[in-house]
């Protein structure tokens, strides 16, 4: 034991050391005991030490223990300290929960002795307001009590003054007792007032009736009268003496203008209104000093007037004939008279309605109060309107006037527009409705009118007789120039109406027909001024159809007709460029003279007895030569010499065209046939038989010949057809087997080298075409894109030998190698690529096959083997490609 302590020590240190690390490992919730056990005992000669570990253990248990009895005396007293301080909470509670409910109980206490307080200022208050209201509504009967006594003494006494400034206090005084109607003496009291201002209302009507005669004329007190209308002022008695002065004042109106006499007919309407004046003038002297101003009598009565003179003209007007003249006459009096009554009372309008200018109170305004009775009757004026424009229509016709040369129009397109500016200016005083609506209508069809009858009919008849066919050329600008100046006017002047009109109107008013008449009218023009060009050319046409063109020998210079259609088009172009207004009407005029003249040169062409293949070739020359003098056309007189437009181009390019093809016809010899047809085809794909009929009548083919050029034309056509048909199968199959060999297009390189020539084949082992035996010849097995497989180079010269040679000759100068190659499907061209070496040294495309290859074989050892490889490549590349798709597919 004495030599052990220098050994145990470390060892026991070791352990508490480890011991006190693992205390953390103790307190683990993932605690092990294994892992604890192996960290404390990590050899077989820790094992010595066991008892050290064990005796740590046990002090840490030990320590344990005595923190958990330490932790729960905490805990026992914190929660006596914590049951301590709920139950002095409590108390606190209580006693706040006490006092509250004492300041409660106070509160209520305080409310209902303020209650109790304001309930007796309520009443006191309720008291004072109903004593006020019992003195007021006293005081008030007191008044009624006295104006009623008041307004009695003054209706027996007539004091109509008096008690019309009464009259109002007391209206006043009984509206405030509405009330209390139910109270008998307040009812009395007010069937008294209101009995009492009846009376005094009929006294002032009788007083106002005894103070006029029965002609109207003032006999009694005007200051007397006056005083009796303010008693009767805002009661229907009011309405009475109006209706009565009025009817006095009018009756002798009735009187004098009865209906069915000569003075109340239409051309006498001022008298009328003139009478009117005289009785207003009457009434402001002698008559207003008895009647309010507030009343308005004399605006009264002269709407009175107003509406008894529109019953009068109304009925006038439906029982008699209308003039024209008087009507117009009649509708504008009858404004005039409309807008001075509105002037005289003072009526204007504001933001669209009639107010008093003075007061700003509404008003209703004159205007129509009349008038309106002429609206149903304005189809006469209407009709008038139009029966003037078609007279001045018709003398435009007969008595064309002179020219006005600073306008560069018809002088009477200027007289009608200003008759129509006038007429409108009438219509707009008289009617913005309806009526100005169907004059805008008439305006169109006396515009479309005066196109038809005048401008057309102005247009001059140039012929080849015509002395100054250029001064009529200027008449036909003139035309033009006028047609389009209408129709500009015609456009603003239906502008102008549209504004005028009404608006419900405007979708009605329409210049569309007019401004089509107009336009027809400047086509017509035109055409009469390239028809003039034609009738100066008519000479040198003559001279070309009657030359004998059979018998040229030679061809030399441009013809002299040539020169004599240059000189006409040049003058007349010149004209048509001064005159003629508008720049797009010059360019119409181009277009239509390029087509009028290549016509006119075709159609005297084909009117030609013969002509021989040198007369063909020199009016080919000629046809050049127009078609500079064309192309010149549009640059003639103008300031630079700028190139024809696009289409002036085209137009001429294809009038010159047809008669070229026509001329080149000709120079092609009779014999054979075929040579002629093919050509023919060539230049007529359509194959008009009217045209080839021309063809052998001008080469000088008898008529009895004539059948037997239209059969070889025929055969032509369907072997041509049947071409066509072949080149549409052959393209369907080669569609066919892209579709079907479409994979092997994912082989880059073969679908490369598909389209590439291979290297030249030399020309010992090829047998070359006669016609181009310097052309290298190269095997694809594809055609370019824009060839079909059956090249298109040999088949158009196929159908050249087939039409310029007959089927033998053709079947002679075809080589092998141009069947093979139309049999096999084979292309045969020239490339640039002759000297480059083939990548793979094939060129095969989808579309070859041993059949083609077969055919190869025959022609050369060569080309058979180039073909063999092909085909074995192909084969390859397809096995290839179809087992990729195959594993691609699997999934």
């Amino acid at each position: 034991m004495g030599d052990n302590p220098d050994k145990t020590k470390p060892a026991y240190k070791r352990e508490d050391s480890s011991g006190s690390s693992a205390a953390g490992h103790l307190d683990s919730t993932g605690f092990s005991m294994a892992k604890h056990i192996d960290r404390l005992f990590p050899s077989a000669s820790s094992l010595d030490n066991v008892d050290v570990a064990a005796a740590n253990t046990g002090h840490r248990l030990h320590a344990v223990k005595q923190e958990i009895r330490r932790q729960l005396r905490a805990q026992s007293d914190s929660h006596q300290q914590q049951t301590q301080s709920i139950e002095a909470t409590k108390a606190a509670i209580g006693e706040l929960y006490t006092r509250i409910s004492e300041m409660k109980a106070k509160a209520q206490t305080s409310e209902r002795m303020v209650f109790d307080i304001t309930q007796d200022i309520k009443a006191l208050d309720f008291a004072k307001r109903n004593l006020s209201q019992a003195t007021a509504t006293m005081r008030r009967l007191q008044l009624l009590v006295s104006g009623v006594g008041q307004l009695r003494q003054f209706k027996e006494q007539k004091k109509y003054g008096e008690a019309a400034r009464l009259l109002p206090a007391i209206a006043g005084l009984r509206e405030g007792f509405a009330e209390h109607m139910g109270v008998r003496a307040i009812a009395r009291l007010d069937d008294e007032a209101a009995g009492l201002q009846r009376s005094l209302g009929s006294m002032a009507f009788q007083e106002v009736q005894r103070g006029f005669d029965a002609q109207g004329l003032l006999v009694g007190d005007a200051e007397l009268m006056h005083q009796a209308c303010l008693c009767c002022a805002g009661t229907e008695e009011q309405t009475r003496v109006k209706d009565l002065y009025c009817e006095l004042q009018l009756r002798a109106y009735v009187a004098i203008f009865q209906i069915g006499d000569d003075v109340s007919q239409l051309e006498n309407v001022s008298r009328r209104y003139a009478w009117l004046r005289r009785i207003l003038r009457n009434y402001a002297e002698e008559h207003a000093p008895a009647f309010p101003d507030a009343w308005r009598m004399g605006e009264e009565l002269s709407r009175r007037f107003a509406h008894t003179t529109r019953d009068h003209l109304s009925e006038t007007m439906a029982t008699r004939d209308i003039d024209v003249g008087h009507l117009t006459a009649a509708l504008a009096d009858t404004l005039a008279f409309e807008a001075q009554c509105d002037k005289k009372f003072g009526i204007v309008r504001r933001n669209g309605a009639a107010v008093y200018e003075s007061s700003g109170a509404p008003a209703e305004s004159f205007v129509g109060s009349v008038s309106c009775a002429f609206e149903p009757y304005m189809a006469v004026f209407i009709s008038g309107e139009q029966a003037k424009f078609e007279a001045l229509v018709r003398r435009f016709r007969s008595e064309p006037g002179d020219d006005d040369p600073s306008l560069n129009v018809l002088a009477s397109s200027t007289d009608l527009l200003y008759q129509f500016r006038e007429s409108l200016r009438q219509c707009a005083a008289l009617s913005t409705g309806q009526a100005m609506a169907d004059l805008a209508q008439v305006f169109g069809q006396s515009l479309s009118n005066y196109a038809r009858s005048v401008l057309v009919h102005a247009l001059p008849r140039i012929s080849s007789t015509t002395t100054a066919p250029l001064d009529a050329l200027r008449r036909a600008c003139l035309v033009a120039n006028t047609a389009d100046y209408c129709a500009s006017a015609a456009a603003q002047l239906e502008q102008k109406i549209i504004e005028k009109v009404d608006g419900p109107l405007r979708e009605q008013v329409t210049f569309a027909a007019s401004r089509e008449a107009l336009l027809s009218a400047i086509n017509s023009s035109i055409g009469a001024l390239v028809g003039g060009v034609d009738a100066m050319c008519a000479p040198a046409l003559a001279a070309l159809t009657d030359a004998p063109w059979h018998d040229v020998q030679t061809v030399g210079d441009q013809s002299e007709y040539v020169l004599l259609i240059a000189s006409a088009i040049e003058a007349a172009t010149s004209v048509a460029r001064v005159s003629l207004s508008g720049p797009r009407y010059f360019r119409s005029y181009c277009d239509k003279l390029a087509s009028r003249i290549s016509e006119r040169y075709m159609t005297a062409i084909v009117q030609c007895k013969r002509i021989s293949e040198i007369g063909a070739e020199q009016l080919l020359l000629d046809a050049q030569a127009l078609k500079s003098v064309l192309l010149r056309v549009p640059s003639i007189g103008a300031d630079d010499d700028a190139q024809p437009p696009p289409t002036y181009a085209r137009i001429v390019a294809q009038g010159v065209g047809r008669i070229e093809a026509l001329l080149k016809a000709i120079l092609v010899p009779t014999d054979p046939a075929d040579a002629l047809v093919g050509r023919f085809l060539l230049l007529f794909p359509a194959a008009p038989r009217d045209v080839f009929r021309h063809v052998l009548s001008l080469k000088g083919v008898k008529p009895a010949d004539h059948p037997a050029y239209l059969r070889v034309l025929q055969a032509h056509q369907r072997q041509t057809q049947l071409d066509k048909q072949s080149e549409v199968d052959k393209q369907s199959e080669v569609d066919k087997q892209d579709q079907l060999d479409k994979p092997s297009q994912l082989d880059k390189p073969s679908q490369i080298t598909s389209d590439v020539p291979v290297a030249a084949v030399p020309s010992a082992y090829a047998t070359p075409d006669p016609r181009s035996s310097s052309m290298p010849v190269h095997v694809t097995g594809r055609a370019p894109a824009s060839a079909p497989l059956v090249s298109r180079t040999s088949a158009g010269r196929a159908n050249e030998h087939s039409r310029f040679g007959s089927t033998a000759e053709h079947s002679a100068h075809l080589s092998p190698s141009t069947h093979h190659a139309g049999q096999s499907q084979t292309t045969f061209q020239s490339t640039t690529y002759a000297n480059m070496p083939d990548p793979l040294g094939i060129t095969s495309g989808p579309s070859a096959s041993n059949e083609q290859c077969s055919d190869i074989d025959a022609q050369s050892p060569v080309l058979a083997s180039l073909a063999a490889n092909a085909t074995a490549t192909r084969t390859k590349i397809n096995e290839n490609l179809r087992k990729f798709m195959s594993t691609m597919r699997r999934p």
